[in-house]
């Protein structure tokens, strides 16, 4: 069984929570203690809609990887994180991307256009194709951005 470790936690975008990081000796020791398979960092990233374009912090994300032997290095709070700074945290070492936001909205959009639409019928099958179809979207763009299509 793979477990995932978090060192801290990553709060909300509502709390201080983007004015933590994740210390590289600490992460070090706490995987050497835990046995952990992958990490979960805080390198300016939190959970919610961000107030303000996110920065990460990629270098630490470098510094954290080494120092655990090339764990592999989660990403929560990856909703709203611009493309080329998801880019960058992949090849810094960042293994995982939470975008549990950006699912959650992409299905309320979807939830939307559909109760908007005078035709729609509310049988299940039909009233949710739309929401569906809006995640899916979502999920095959974040696929391809952070280069994992075609590696199923």
């Amino acid at each position: 069984v793979g477990v995932e470790g978090e060192l801290g936690h990553v709060g909300s975008v509502n709390d201080d929570a983007m004015e933590e990081y994740t210390d590289p000796a600490e992460a070090a020791d706490f995987v050497k203690r835990t046995g952990v398979c992958c990490l979960a960092v805080l390198i300016g990233n939190a959970h919610g809609h961000y107030k303000k374009t996110p920065k990460l912090d990629i270098d630490r994300v470098k510094a954290i990887r080494e120092a655990t032997g090339g764990l592999p290095l989660v990403l929560h709070g990856g909703s709203g994180i611009p493309d080329d700074q998801v880019k960058a945290a992949i090849k810094a070492g960042i293994r995982k991307m939470n975008i549990g936001t950006d699912v959650c909205c992409a299905f309320a959009e979807g939830t939307l256009e559909t109760l908007n639409d005078p035709n729609r019928s509310l049988a299940i099958d039909l009233f949710m194709k739309k929401p569906i179809d809006t995640v899916k979207a979502l999920a095959l763009d974040k696929i391809r951005l952070v280069g994992a299509d075609g590696k199923a």
